[in-house]
């Protein structure tokens, strides 16, 4: 497998990783070389990294070996060993031949990795359990000139293809009405290439993780354009197992899911990151201090029951983003798309495996293990922001009666189909909606009438997606802000349009 298509071999958003890495920039899994013999006295061994992500788990486990004075052994009963393979070839290997029970991949690249004839697909691998998803360790960093997506167009865009931050960026320029054939992409083997060549000026953009973000920031007059924390649930980290494995090693299993959310939930639901941190340091002997690991813990998403549900499918009533979102939306990408040519991509019914989680339901019970609600917003209004200048805008026509503000169930499909996924996939941006109309009548009665429909759209936006109410700014132009003549009916027809303004987090 091509290094540029290797969506194990490090994390994406590796925030703070062994010194080794800072000094030469190699991925420490690959520096420790190859997995160690397997303890016989081990339930399960898992073949990871040294992601900082699985800082609460290494930390149940107290350390990489099978400890029976660990938490992991005396609250939860299983005997774990975690192996560190970095290489995704010596993961893959690793699983194939039973020397580790399972490794660890990300749902948004996996289908790559998950198309007909590939080992995983031959060993039946599944997504049994979704642990950590990135918060502001990946980022767009553009050249300060560039203030939205579309005037990315015809750019030079520096990014790994077939990493996490390939994802990130086709979603980005999704959103804002281009294809990766509206700019100049330059692939490079990592993002840490991609790094080099934006401090060199040889490009106008790159995707990259943290604390690469901050060395392109330093280097040339630059600006972060959308971080992943303004876009939730795109890169989650998930563990993979053979179906047979799972099935074989079910008790053992379920343990190893009880006692990982437990510590996860305990990190992100009570602040034990301290704890997390310790963990991590002493197990991979990190020269970072542990300040340094705490700031970068709070880069992520660590993953409860709950939210696990939510990954899932499980909870009904949950209108986010799901693994199978995540995986089929990809699949459809990657497909042809980024100089691949996958031939048939393993559905997501059969490339995941949801009953750990639901075997584990009567162990999870209370706040601790409660998922993430809807993000918060403080109230704001539309004087307070008229000046923000918005990172996307997407417009479109809704249809409304004459002098009425009421939606269709017509025109309510086309909302949802129009901008619901994105305002999902950007969940953590604030969405100016502005109203228009064309001159026709009364500017009065326009002005009005263009706010109580922008309204209309807002509220259904919050009734069928749940988000806060606070997240939108209302704003009715009227026939003050026309996109054409108003001399012709097209032109009319355009005017009358609604748009969606994602206005940047700070």
């Amino acid at each position: 497998m091509a290094r540029t298509k290797n969506p194990i071999q490090l994390r994406s958003w590796v925030k703070w990783t062994l010194g080794i890495i800072a000094a030469t920039g190699v991925a420490a899994g690959v520096y420790f070389g190859f997995p160690t013999k397997s303890s016989k006295s081990a339930d399960l061994v898992g073949g990871i990294d040294n992601f900082l992500g699985w800082a609460p788990g290494i930390a149940m486990n107290e350390g990489l070996e099978v400890n029976k004075d660990s938490r992991m052994y005396k609250d939860f009963g299983l005997a774990l060993e975690i192996n560190v393979l970095g290489e995704v070839d010596q993961q893959i290997a690793a699983l194939k031949s039973g020397d580790v029970d399972f490794i660890f991949t990300t749902t948004d690249i996996s289908p790559i990795i998950m198309d007909e004839g590939s080992d995983l697909v031959q060993i039946e691998a599944q997504q049994f359990l979704a642990l950590v998803d990135s918060r502001g360790g990946d980022a767009l960093v553009v050249d300060q000139s560039i203030q939205s997506i579309e005037q990315l167009r015809g750019k030079k865009i520096a990014c790994a293809l077939g990493w996490p931050s390939n994802t990130m960026l086709d979603i980005i320029l999704k959103a804002g009405g281009l294809t990766e054939k509206d700019v100049k992409i330059v692939n490079f083997a990592s993002p840490i290439d991609a790094k080099n060549a934006y401090i060199s000026g040889n490009v106008d953009a790159t995707v990259v993780w943290s604390p690469d973000n901050f060395a392109c920031l330093d280097a040339r007059p630059s600006r972060e354009l959308i971080t992943t924390a303004d876009m939730p649930y795109t890169i989650v980290d998930v563990l993979v197992a053979k179906r047979s494995t799972l099935e074989k090693k079910r008790d053992a299993f379920e343990k190893l899911v009880k006692a990982w959310l437990t510590a996860n939930a305990e990190v992100q639901n009570q602040g034990k990151y301290q704890w997390a941190a310790e963990g991590y340091k002493k197990a991979f002997n990190a020269e970072d201090p542990i300040s340094d690991l705490v700031e970068g813990l709070k880069s992520f998403r660590f993953m409860t029951y709950g939210d696990n549900q939510n990954f899932f499918g499980l909870n009904p009533e949950y209108t986010g983003i799901t693994g199978g979102d995540i995986y089929n939306k990809m699949a459809r990408v990657y497909k042809n798309g980024y100089g691949n040519h996958l031939k048939n991509v393993t559905a997501w019914s059969k490339a995941s495996n949801s009953s750990l989680i639901e075997g584990v339901a009567g162990d999870m019970k209370g706040d601790l293990h409660k998922s993430e609600g809807q993000f918060a917003f403080t109230a704001t209004t539309p004087e307070a922001v008229k000046s923000v200048t918005p990172v996307m805008t997407k417009r479109m026509t809704v249809n409304f009666a004459v002098n009425s503000s009421k939606l269709t169930l017509e025109e309510k499909r086309a909302i949802r189909s129009f901008i619901g996924s994105t305002a999902n996939e950007f969940s953590r941006m604030r969405i100016r909606i502005e109203g228009n109309t064309d001159n026709t009548g009364s500017r009065e009665l326009n002005i009005r009438l263009s706010k109580q429909r922008a309204q209309a759209v807002a509220d259904y936006l919050v009734s069928e997606y749940g988000f806060d109410p606070n997240r939108f700014v209302i704003v009715g132009n009227g026939p003050d802000k026309p996109i054409a003549t108003n001399e012709t009916e097209t032109g009319r027809a355009q005017n009358r349009r609604t748009d969606f303004e994602f206005l940047p987090a700070n």
